[in-house]
């Protein structure tokens, strides 16, 4: 009968650990730990021998597997440059990931993009693709133009120096394009 009731409670108790084995292994699986921190780091992109973006954050983490990426917490900055390296537009939030092979950066929770002529955009995510110079998002967005209006909207979709841009679904239902040739 103790043989049976020992038997019995083994058996719970071994499945019961198997959900929690497997959350341990998930967590200390080594695929899913950094392969590098840096603090208060630095990266630059460039191309041709000439820096396009600098971006700065408090805390970068690489990643290395089939998805590499970089992610940057603690806040983070960006800085857009033009071909003559003059700095074109900046971009803050409180953290990003860089996706390397697909050539991605993806900024989330309080981004705030600020144009060379002194527009701002704020919204939760905006996502830029290096290949093709675009910046966009899908998300709500609020842009304070240089002469002091104010839009808003769901979606954008822009040039990385932020000077020709359009708002997907502008709240009062009228559609706002700058397409500044500065």
């Amino acid at each position: 009968m103790f043989s049976r009731i020992y038997v019995a409670l083994l058996i719970v108790f071994v499945a019961s650990c198997k959900n929690e084995i497997a959350d341990i292994r998930a967590i200390t699986d080594a695929s899913n730990l950094p392969v590098q921190t840096s603090y208060n780091a630095q990266y630059l992109l460039s191309e041709r021998g000439k820096v396009t973006n600098r971006l700065f954050a408090a805390k970068l983490e690489q990643f290395q597997g089939d998805d590499e990426y970089v992610l940057a917490t603690g806040g983070v900055t960006v800085l857009f440059y033009d071909s003559l390296e003059q700095q074109e537009a900046k971009l803050t939030a409180k953290e990003g990931a860089h996706y390397g092979k697909d050539k991605k950066l993806i900024a989330r929770d309080s981004v705030v993009l600020l144009s060379r002529k002194g527009e701002m955009l704020e919204t939760e995510e905006l996502i830029f693709l290096e290949d093709s110079a675009l910046i966009y998002t899908d998300k709500f967005v609020k842009i304070v133009t240089a002469n002091g209006s104010t839009l808003y909207g769901n979606g954008l979709v822009s040039n990385d120096s932020f000077t020709k841009w359009q708002i997907k679904k502008p709240h009062d239902g009228q559609l706002y394009i700058n397409e500044d040739n500065e």
